[in-house]
């Protein structure tokens, strides 16, 4: 996949899209696509980046997993992360939601999902990380 309808109708169909509607989610995601424009993905989903609570977050994010790499582009800014450098990949159901960590190079990285199909995101995650 690697236009923003792709990606987005991708994220509607396995329900990890943030109840994001087309417009809202392929506008994010042609975002994402022109930050890495020759990336062709496997995975995607839509989440909120950094999310240490409401107020401390980088607000709703666009996530592609291609390889070994997961790309991230929130309101803020773009990363890439490699998978295989993961020392934890877990999830937490909470009262508002799926909540993910990722620990990569001693840095924490809480994903909030929503409701959405965690179990499907981190299987993705543990893919791409070769766990």
């Amino acid at each position: 996949m690697n236009t923003a309808k792709q990606l987005y109708q991708f994220t509607k169909k396995y329900q990890v899209n943030y109840n994001l509607n087309e417009e809202k989610g392929t506008a994010l995601f042609s975002l994402f696509v022109n930050e890495f424009p020759k990336v062709d993905f496997s995975f995607a989903f839509i989440g909120f980046h950094k999310y240490y609570g409401l107020k401390k977050q980088e607000g709703l994010t666009a996530y592609g997993i291609s390889g070994n790499t997961l790309y991230v582009l929130s309101k803020q800014k773009s990363y890439r992360y490699n998978l295989h450098q993961a020392t934890e990949i877990s999830g937490k159901k909470k009262i508002n939601g799926i909540l993910l960590t990722l620990m990569i190079r001693q840095e924490e990285l809480p994903i909030q999902l929503g409701f959405s199909n965690g179990n499907l995101v981190l299987a993705a995650l543990k893919q791409g990380a070769g766990k």
